[in-house]
């Protein structure tokens, strides 16, 4: 995938369409803060690698907040 077209889904620039990998990589990083996110590598014509980053520690959940 062509990195600009990466950054562009990844960014407000695609309004209403494919939201679901900006979805989940920024309801990561309200859950788990910067240690948490999706990390996207590309390179035009070979491929592209998605990474989850998910801490060892609990969320920045405040469970009496429900």
């Amino acid at each position: 995938m062509d990195p600009e077209a990466l950054r562009e889904l990844l960014t407000d620039g695609a309004e209403g369409l494919h939201i679901g990998l900006r979805n989940v990589d920024t309801r990561l990083r309200q859950l788990y803060g910067t240690d948490g996110g999706l990390v996207v590598e590309t390179n035009t014509g070979a491929g592209t690698l998605v990474r989850m980053r998910v801490p060892k520690s609990q969320p920045l959940h405040d469970p009496d907040n429900d």
